[in-house]
């Protein structure tokens, strides 16, 4: 199979999340064929959707695997993505993937999860915490923690309500402004502020992180000062992610592939990589 050729696809659907970001269903046309269906990634890859005429763009996956088409969230930024606001459902689309090595779930059977996420960044947390939720008998406590300027700018609203209410994770929610109409209860601050006061088991505790890179570094130093082992916490870099197998060499961190050794990479594996994380 050649990995370079997408797999013809087509929108199922799409929906307003916040503006300018949307999330996207999509289905490859033959139910055969070897690609992102849905059902056979790991939390925290990704795809390379292309739309005709247009181009070709990396994306995150932002599902645990468990269903028949693709879920992407996607923000409204370059060509591709302005076209593909534009396209009506069954509109014709091409998929490549998954690629990335996605986060490491069996590293996580039996410890504590913290998840931390920051504006877009839950999108592809959200995969881990649906798959953890598939299997909760097989970790210890969930810890979401979601960081966003305004409660307006939420992602996935509806569930984020059913998380508030579960008691199967707990939910930390902080807003930079917020108003008087907010939907959530949250703090006032950035997610930094609520990690502060978390209480964490430190020797069985595993974080993953995804977010703005502004957010990494002052991120890793906190958990870094509440003892977590650098070995068990893992960022996404799906900012430098390319072409999706390395070829073009832009994604290229120090001597490592995002596309193929990453995105996702521990802060034991972030030193070397000459990324402004303090671990």
């Amino acid at each position: 199979m050649n990995v370079l050729l997408p797999l013809s696809a087509h929108m199922v659907h799409h929906r307003k999340l916040a503006q300018d970001v949307a999330l996207f269903q999509l289905q490859l046309d033959d139910p055969f064929a070897i690609g992102p269906s849905g059902e056979n990634h790991r939390p925290g890859q990704f795809v390379m959707l292309s739309v005709p005429g247009v181009g070709e763009a990396p994306f995150s996956i932002c599902h645990a695997a468990h269903i028949d088409y693709l879920e992407l969230c996607i923000r409204r930024t370059g060509s591709v993505t302005r076209r593909l606001f534009e396209l009506g459902e069954n509109t014709l689309v091409g998929l490549r993937g998954p690629f990335g090595n996605g986060f490491p779930m069996e590293k996580m059977v039996g410890k504590d999860v913290l998840l931390i996420a920051g504006g877009l960044g839950l999108a592809p947390l959200r995969s881990v915490l649906q798959y953890v939720l598939q299997h909760r008998e097989s970790y210890g406590r969930l810890i979401l923690v979601y960081g966003m300027g305004r409660q307006a700018e939420a992602l996935f609203r509806e569930d984020l309500e059913y998380w508030i209410d579960s008691t199967k994770l707990d939910v930390c929610l902080a807003v930079e402004h917020p108003a008087p109409k907010d939907l959530f209860p949250a703090d006032t601050g950035h997610v930094g502020m609520v990690l502060e006061r978390l209480e964490l088991t430190a020797d069985n505790t595993v974080a993953a992180i995804c977010g703005p890179p502004v957010m990494y570094g002052p991120v890793a130093k906190i958990l870094r000062s509440k003892r977590l082992y650098p070995e068990n916490v893992f960022f996404s870099f799906e900012r430098r992610m390319e072409c999706g197998i390395g070829h073009c060499g832009h994604c290229a961190i120090s001597c490592r592939s995002t596309c193929q050794d990453g995105p996702v990479f521990s802060a034991w594996e972030a030193r070397s990589l000459g990324e402004p994380l303090e671990v």
